[in-house]
């Protein structure tokens, strides 16, 4: 079976050590490329080859040529900070990677975690598929945009093989700080033992689609054995949740007796503006045969967990793509 050796770019971020777990857990020999270690590593089935700032395609097709990989995941990116960065690290980062593997002999296939913040604002509240016409609203959504668009077009091209995987709102343990419930939950970590605790978000006045990040793992799985999987991919669980009632919820478990207090000037995300989205799985389930497997509650308790564990240092860092 193709796709027993796989290479993960960003596998020591939020995201990426959740898919390379799952894939070193169904026997895949996994490689790891990033700029720093996975969490837990060594792990079995699991090697490490260190990457750069910025790894020219040159530098990618080495490190996919001495490991073998016979697919390669990207789950690297970034999710904030100025156009330089965010160009820099979702939108060249892939271009190389493309170019790196139409050098090889033997080109491996590519699974590409894309966002639903690709989709941007839609009228109305009709369930997204996969070809929904995109309208981003933010510099993320454009950069992760203009980066599936590279791949489509290599794919298109025949200089590859892949797909994009569109990742709607992951949640779950290891969940990225600069979410919003990353923020609530980090906020409540620091403020647990005080007398009068106060979270503070944006406008909560949204409903998004959310996924556990274990369930992406699974689906990326799936993905990566299959051997021509559909172009564009959404995971989600199809659902579209009240964020002020998953705010809640968290602030529920944690035990923490905190006031919320809703300040849209001051915290905005990059989902800004988008005050409804929902995936339709059709796709997914018929062709990669997937379905969510965790509950909204189970995610959020075992966000919780994660982070009661290991303190305020509980996202996956640079090397990742986080929630839109």
């Amino acid at each position: 079976m193709r796709g027993e050796r796989v290479a993960v770019l960003g596998g020591a971020g939020c995201l990426g050590t959740h898919i390379t777990r799952v894939l070193a857990g169904a026997g895949v020999d996994v490689t790891v490329l990033s700029r720093r270690l996975p969490p837990g590593f060594p792990q079995a089935r699991t090697a490490v080859q260190a990457l750069p700032q910025g790894p020219s395609a040159a530098v990618l097709s080495e490190a996919l040529a001495e490991c073998g990989a016979e697919v390669v995941v990207n789950a690297a990116g970034a999710t904030q900070g100025d156009a330089r960065t965010m160009v820099q690290s979702n939108v060249r980062l892939i271009r190389n990677l493309v170019r790196a593997i139409a050098a090889l002999p033997n080109r491996p296939r590519v699974v590409q975690i894309g966002s639903a913040a690709e989709y941007g604002a839609q009228p109305g509240r009709t369930a997204i598929t996969e070809l929904t016409a995109c309208s981003p609203v933010g510099l993320y959504g454009r950069t992760k945009l203009a980066a599936t668009d590279a791949v489509l077009e290599a794919i298109r091209e025949g200089a590859i093989q892949g797909a994009v995987l569109r990742v709607f709102n992951p949640i779950g343990p290891v969940t990225p700080v600069n979410s919003v419930l990353g923020t609530v939950g980090t906020q409540l970590i620091r403020q647990r033992y005080l007398p009068n605790p106060l979270v503070e978000t944006g406008s909560l006045d949204t409903y998004r689609d959310f996924v556990d990040v274990r369930d992406v793992a699974s689906a990326v799985l799936l993905a990566v054995r299959h051997e021509a999987p559909p172009p564009v991919v959404n995971i989600a669980r199809g659902e579209a949740v009240s964020v002020r009632s998953l705010v809640r919820r968290l602030v529920q478990i944690s035990g923490v007796p905190a006031r919320l207090l809703e300040r849209p000037v001051l915290h905005q995300h990059r989902s800004q503006g988008l005050n409804w989205q929902q995936a339709a799985l059709g796709v997914v389930q018929l062709e990669l045969g997937w379905h969510p497997r965790y509950g909204l509650h189970t995610s959020l308790h075992d966000l919780w967990t994660a982070a009661t564990e290991t303190g305020v240092e509980w996202a996956g860092g640079a090397d990742e793509v986080e929630c839109s």
